[in-house]
């Protein structure tokens, strides 16, 4: 659940506006496809009339906060927003802190996938322009955006309908934020004045409750009014000189909101005035902290907490949103900032005694100042060892801009931290604000470009070479970790389902996302497992299909979607079948989608198989159609006899064989005839004796007559248990041909489950078996069928030298012989290779627990981290206290693909706590590897800026 802490507090002299509050309530209650984007606009575009405010009521209003059941976001804009930088506040506010935002794209996408489920309310204050807005329209179908903007053009154009038009107050509305102000009643005799101050005023909220606060402080209504009147009246002299003329209504607003301005600050003493000057300084629209102030204003962080309440209570500041702890903070309305801007450079002794005092310094030295301020709060004048504010490490880069200080930005940017990485990522890490430092480093990189000149040229080309690589360092953050990883982040609720999906989507590698979305469907709820299967098609078309590989790959993930897929997608995956050139992967792609086709795409289907020129490949998908359109499988039968491969032939027409009616046999057996090669011919006959027994003889003497002896005895192995009695001696003759004992041992073993008196002679045959890992495999497979002989198998088991193929051997025979154990630990023992004995002793543990220990040992001494690792992912199955060795191990791997592989087969058994480090290892991978491509490309010419670069987010990537 998302709450409100985005949004700021409303004033506690808020006035309800029914008539403006209803309609638009009554509309964010309505269904998402009944409503569009929600705008509330003044009628004129001048600014103060309550559109924020009104907003806010309807944040916190008991029933919309009801409807949108998963929260409400609220971003405020204005003329120069930090987009990245409010993006990943609300990434963070729907509880993702991993994400790493690069660029705004990327960050919306991201919010585009954790809202996708969600009934959140999106609230996009001042908008200025519609590029702005649109970063923010990243609701899914539950959720509804509620826009305020002083033009009313950009509601229309972000789809309004229509736009909410807001106006000035009502009277009675104005009298009642008076009251609400004041803290009291309107007494009677009161009553008249207050009524002539609001229309004076022009029933602007902000000037209504300036008035307040004047009167609060025991100016009296008549003297204000007399006042405020004047200073009309002044301002209009000031500013045309045919002051009587003015008519204008948008121009006579103006003019009283800046008369009410005007006045407040001259009520106040002069050091108060001097203290609002300085908020000019900042940037419009930001948050003001005590801490803040206490920098800006050069004071301890008490007497500032006291000014800023002043101001509060005089109506010029507003409340912001609180701190975490609860510390509040507050907000400057852009007239405000505009006046206080224009007063740090207006003269402190104004020709027109009636104008309020300046400060008569520039912008550049007044930001100077400021700075030179928090310089003072540094360690050793680093920049990065600022203490944390709230405020200072978003808007640094900023004021250093504005004071004319770019080349202390591009120090800023080079400072390097104790640990030796980059000072400025690190301090911005810490405090999950990523997102302002790429906005620093792109606004450096801008001001590298602009200072371009035949002097500067050297220095410009190595600072944009700096910056392109620590951007390329921050984009390796963001990319794909390994699959397993990622579903086991999601399967035990370390990660949202919403958050694996979006890194999945993050990734710019077509063939990685489609693999990572393919494989994290299934552990998605319905409508977000419905996203990730669009979304994995959508990157299979995007693959490049310039090379085999990449074709192959296309069509190994359609054919991993085609379970998956809902049937509004099929259509789509058939076409993209399509696009795939090589017949083969064509075939492949086009197969795996057969059974899940509806009739209306069958016709498509058919066509698409006919295009097939090859006729195997053809044949193949003819045959995958015929489930459903069994008319085809003679027309496959047909294509698979024009084969002239035979190896070919063979593979299409023993997948065809099963499938066949009783009246398509004959052709079938007319085509396994012409077959050449008797190992290709007997592949076929082997399957149709199946359903034509009368073919086991013919099948028989095609074994006989294969050459190969290793393809004689897989193709009698095949037959064997087909074979009825008659044909059996025949087969033992062919098998007994065979010259190479471990082929011999092999066939005579598959015949002996019909012919028990076959095994002393298996066992003979295998005994004399030349190579020791042919020998064990043999005699481990018939140690099921020879348990009379198991003495005679033991005592050929112990024949073998190699320690591993007779540990294997002896484990293998136990089962039938427990006292054999204690003989395989003891040639498990004798391995010397580490990870295969590390490997003998894990099985034997099964058998012998107490084994555990010992095959630990044996695991740590492997040397090769990889094995190692392996070694002690197969023992945690055992003993899940070893899961912090493996992960280390892993970690330590030193070729990347190994390292990965490793962390994936882990990634099911880590508990909670140990996947984060398993994530860190994993960006590790990818960030090396884009570390080192970079230092290949540069460093010839920029070996100090690479080095120093590429150590710019290393530390804190995890």
């Amino acid at each position: 659940m998302i709450d409100t802490s985005l949004a700021p507090s409303l004033p506690n002299y808020y006035v309800e506006r029914l008539e403006y509050s209803r309609e638009l309530k009554t509309r964010l209650l309505k269904n998402s496809s009944d409503v569009g984007a929600l705008v509330v606009t003044a009628i004129d575009g001048l600014a103060s009339v309550g559109k924020s405010t009104l907003a806010m009521a309807l944040a916190y209003d008991q029933e919309v906060q009801a409807h949108f059941c998963d929260g409400i976001l609220w971003v405020t804009l204005g003329q120069q927003p930090n987009l990245l930088s409010l993006l990943s506040a609300w990434v963070q506010a729907l509880g993702d802190y991993n994400f790493k935002p690069i660029s705004v794209e990327a960050t919306s996408n991201q919010l585009r996938t954790l809202l996708y489920e969600k009934a959140v309310l999106l609230i996009i204050d001042d908008v200025w322009n519609i590029e702005d807005a649109q970063a923010f329209n990243v609701g899914g179908a539950s959720c509804q955006v509620l826009v305020t903007t002083r033009d009313a053009e950009i509601a229309e154009a972000l789809g309004a309908n229509p736009p909410c038009c807001l106006d000035v107050m009502e009277p009675s509305q104005a009298i009642e934020l008076l009251t609400k102000k004041l803290g009291r009643s309107i007494t009677a005799i009161e009553y008249q004045p207050a009524q002539d101050l609001a229309s004076s005023v022009g029933y602007f909220p902000l000037a209504l409750s300036l008035a307040a606060a004047e009167i609060a402080s025991c100016t009296t209504w008549t003297q204000l009014l007399e006042d405020f009147q004047q200073e009309v009246a002044r301002l209009k002299n000031l500013n045309r000189p045919k002051a009587e003329e003015i008519t204008d209504e948008t121009i006579l607003k103006r003019l009283r909101l800046t008369a009410s301005l005007n006045l407040s600050l001259k009520r106040m003493p002069k050091e108060k005035q001097e203290h609002f000057s300085w908020l000019g300084v900042l940037p419009k629209n930001v948050t003001i902290t005590k801490m803040m102030a206490a920098t800006l204003w050069k004071m301890d962080i008490y007497d500032a907490a006291k000014t800023l309440e002043y101001l509060e209570n005089k109506a010029v500041l507003s409340p912001g949103v609180p701190l975490k702890d609860g510390t509040p903070t507050y907000r400057l309305h852009d007239l405000f900032h505009d006046l206080a801007r224009n007063l740090l450079t207006a003269p402190p002794n104004p020709e027109d005694e009636d104008n309020l005092s300046g400060l008569g310094i520039t912008l550049a030295s007044a930001h100077a100042t400021f700075l030179e301020n928090y310089r003072n709060k540094t360690s050793k004048n680093l920049w990065h060892t600022l203490p944390n504010d709230g405020y200072i490490h978003q808007h640094l880069v900023w004021h250093l801009s504005k004071a004319q200080k770019v080349e202390e930005i591009h120090e800023l940017l080079r400072e390097d931290s104790e640990t030796g990485g980059n000072g400025w990522y690190e301090a911005c890490a810490r405090l999950s604000q990523t997102a302002n430092f790429v906005t620093d480093v792109f606004h450096a990189w801008e001001l590298a470009e602009n200072s371009w000149n035949e002097t500067t040229l050297a220095q410009v080309i190595g600072l944009q070479c700096r910056y392109a690589l620590i951007i390329a360092s921050l984009n390796s953050l963001t990319v794909d970790l390994p699959v397993g990883l990622l579903v086991a982040l999601v399967e035990k609720n370390m990660w949202t389902p919403e958050q694996g999906l979006s890194y999945a989507i993050q990734s710019s590698n077509p063939s990685q996302k489609a693999n990572l979305l393919t494989q994290l469907a299934n552990h998605l709820p319905s409508k977000l497992k419905e996203l990730a299967l669009s979304k994995a098609l959508a990157a299979t078309r995007e693959i490049d299909t310039r090379g085999a590989e990449d074709e192959e790959f296309r069509a190994q993930v359609l054919s991993s979607l085609a379970v998956k897929l809902p049937p509004e997608l099929l259509s789509e995956a058939l076409a993209v079948a399509r696009e795939i050139h090589f017949e083969s992967y064509r075939a492949d792609a086009i197969s795996s989608l057969a059974d899940k086709l509806p009739p209306e795409l069958l016709p498509e289907a058919l066509v698409a198989a006919r295009e097939i020129q090859d006729e195997e490949f053809r044949a193949r998908v003819l045959g995958s159609l015929a489930d459903k359109l069994p008319e085809l499988l003679a027309e496959a039968l047909a294509t698979a006899r024009k084969t002239e491969d035979e190896f070919r032939r063979a593979r299409i027409l023993s997948s065809l064989a099963d499938k066949l009616p009783p009246e398509l046999l004959p052709e079938a057996v007319a085509a396994a005839r012409e077959i050449q090669d008797e190992e290709d011919r007997v592949s076929v006959l082997s399957i149709l004796v199946d359903k034509l027994p009368e073919l086991l003889p013919e099948a028989v003497a095609a074994a006989r007559e294969i050459r190969s002896e290793h393809c004689r005895a897989d193709a009698i192995s095949s037959l064997a248990d087909k074979l009825p009695p008659e044909l059996l001696p025949e087969a033992v003759a062919a098998a007994r041909k065979i010259q190479d004992e471990e082929y011999r041992a092999e066939a005579l073993g598959s015949l002996s489950d019909k012919l028990p008196e076959l095994l002393p002679e298996a066992l003979a045959v295998a005994r004399v078996i030349e190579f020791e890992s042919s020998r064990a495999r043999v005699l481990s497979s018939l140690a099921d069928k020879l348990p009379e002989l198991l003495l005679e198998a033991v005592a050929a088991t112990r024949e073998i030298q190699n320690g591993y193929n007779r540990a294997q051997a002896l484990s293998s025979l136990a089962d039938k012989l427990p006292e054999l154990l204690l003989e395989a630990v003891a040639a498990t023992r004798e391995i010397q290779n580490g990870y295969n004995r590390a490997q003998a002793l894990s099985s034997l543990a099964d058998k012998l627990p107490e084994l555990l220990l010992e095959a630990v040992a044996a695991t740590r001494e492997i040397q090769n981290g990889y094995n190692r690792a392996q070694a002690l992912s197969s023992l945690a199955d055992k003993l899940p206290e070893l899961l912090p060795e493996a992960v280390a191990a892993a970690r330590e791997i030193e070729y990347e693909k190994c390292r990965n592989d490793a962390l994936s087969s882990l990634a099911n058994k880590l508990p909670p706590e140990l996947l984060s480090e398993a994530v860190a290892a994993a960006r590790e991978i990818q960030f090396e590897s884009s570390r080192a491509q970079a230092l290949r490309s540069l460093a010839d010419k920029f070996s100090r800026i690479v080095t120093r670069g590429s150590r710019c987010c290393h530390r804190d990537s995890g």
